[in-house]
């Protein structure tokens, strides 16, 4: 098997988790670079992995095959077009980047090169929603049926505590609910239901302006709770929460039809779950619990994207054009949340 040699450029919150996936995948090696050199330092000798001090290293080294993004979002733009420009394959942490020209020119960037490129949507990875995007994607749009029947109403939900990092709460930073939490949402509702035909904000708020990150109070400006409503070309009709100021982490998928019901989250403590109201093909009459089972996603995320650079083949999700719909929809709402 031939060894992938990996650059990781970021050594914050993320990059442990890749580091964890990419550690299970046979013939990887890892070489890490941070524009704090400390912060890289101790992550490499934490994890027993090489390190640079520039990042630049990484992207002239010819015996780094691709490039592992694990930044703040401003930098991703700049670090993918480098990545592509010297022919490197490139997984990126969510979202791809801060606005639709960069997504627009990264797409046509990757079409021509032949690189292989990937956003980490995680939760594309969750078993209980390859279950949902498996009943759902196939709807007719002629007559909106699932095993459940006609889809009547679906709401997506996700909150955390936020007051991580001062930058994720900061507009000029890519901050805020919209791009730190909803944009998780908005990929499952694309890949559940397939592409937006209207977007409409209900509430914008910045309920909390001031923040305490690692004990100084900070003033924020970037939003910390967006609701909104999604109609989709098929016709299903979305609500989607998100906030940065839920105590507990929480996350699930209510999504209701005529003969039967689906909620499941990537909570292991939540229930996941389809409900019949009549047998059918692939589910009894009655509740029918989806079991989670304990699974590393970050593994399963990071193999479908070895996976990828192995067989010169684009991944089966979460691909940069799949991040291009994401990234449609998501300015269609911050353009209908700043005009509110």
């Amino acid at each position: 098997m031939k060894k992938i040699k990996i650059g990781i450029i970021g050594c914050g919150k993320q990059a442990p988790k890749h580091i964890s996936g990419l550690k299970k995948i046979p013939g990887i090696e890892l070489v890490l670079a941070d524009i704090q050199k400390d912060q890289a330092l101790f992550l490499a000798e934490k994890e027993r992995l090489a390190m640079v001090e520039n990042s630049d290293d990484l992207f002239q080294d010819p015996s780094i095959s691709a490039i592992d993004i694990c930044t703040p979002t401003p930098s991703h733009a700049p670090l993918i077009k480098k990545a592509i420009a010297c022919k490197k394959d490139f997984f990126c942490e969510k979202p791809l980047c801060e606005n639709l020209d960069d997504a627009h020119e990264i797409h046509a960037m990757i079409q021509k090169s032949g690189c292989i490129g990937m956003v980490g949507f995680i939760y594309r990875f969750a078993p209980v929603f390859e279950i949902g995007q498996s009943i759902f994607n196939e709807i007719p749009s002629d007559r909106l049926n699932s095993p459940l029947g006609k889809i009547t109403s679906a709401y997506f939900r996700i909150g955390g505590r936020g007051s991580h990092q001062l930058w994720k709460h900061s507009r000029k930073h890519g901050g805020g609910a919209i791009n730190e939490m909803m944009v998780h949402m908005v990929d499952l509702c694309l890949w559940f239901f397939g592409e937006v035909e209207h977007v409409s904000v209900i509430t914008n708020n910045l309920l909390r302006p001031t923040r305490e990150f690692q004990g100084v109070q900070e003033t924020v400006d970037a939003e910390d709770f967006i609701m909104a409503k999604f109609i989709m070309k098929n016709g299903v009709q979305i609500f989607c929460q998100a906030d940065l100021i839920t105590p507990a982490f929480t996350q699930f998928v209510d999504i209701q039809g005529e003969r039967g019901s689906y909620f499941a989250s990537i909570k292991p403590d939540m229930p996941s779950y389809i409900f019949c109201e009549n047998d059918t093909d692939a589910y009894k009459k009655g509740k029918n619990n989806l079991a989670q089972g304990p699974i590393n996603l970050f593994e399963k995320q990071m193999s479908v994207f070895i996976e990828a650079v192995r067989s010169r083949q684009q991944p089966d999700r979460c691909t940069i054009a799949d991040s291009l719909q994401t990234m449609t929809t998501i300015n269609k709402i911050q353009e209908e949340a700043t005009n509110q």
